[in-house]
């Protein structure tokens, strides 16, 4: 396939910066959890109230680039896609743990952080309907 020569060169820029992952493959893709390993994921939920998809997304956004400058992860964010059944959130948020401690350092440094709880109040502003769920992943 051949690329513009301007689009390769935003190509080869993006490719860049993004950041050096170990060569394992990512979780929820073929990989298996030795069953020694309990690994936590956080999933939140989104529902927007009616035409505010859009502010919730961006505010999602935000709550991550929070959690990055104050040393969290910033998890990864979901977007309802058009092939599904209608039920699912507009946006969702998902980050895994090393095992519960690790999820409750994550906790405690949110509710530590005057940032992440102005965000916070923001969010609840913008949706309808929110969830979270806490699950343990399971060995194949």
């Amino acid at each position: 396939m051949k690329f513009p020569r301007r689009r390769f060169l935003r190509l080869a820029v993006g490719a860049a910066t993004l950041p050096v992952v170990p060569s394992a493959p990512a979780l929820g893709q073929g990989t298996i959890i030795p069953t020694n390993v309990t690994l936590i994921v956080e999933r939140t939920q989104y529902f927007a109230k009616h035409g505010l998809a859009s502010e919730v997304l961006d505010m999602r956004r935000k709550a991550s680039a929070v959690r990055l400058s104050i040393g969290l992860p910033a998890g990864e964010i979901f977007v309802k896609h058009p092939g599904g059944d209608g039920s699912e959130p507009d946006v969702a948020w998902q980050c895994t743990f090393a095992d519960g401690a690790a999820r409750d350092a994550d906790l405690a440094a949110r509710a530590a952080s005057a940032e992440f709880e102005s965000v916070r109040v923001q969010m609840r502003k913008l949706y309808a309907r929110f969830e979270r769920q806490v699950l343990a992943i399971a060995a194949l």
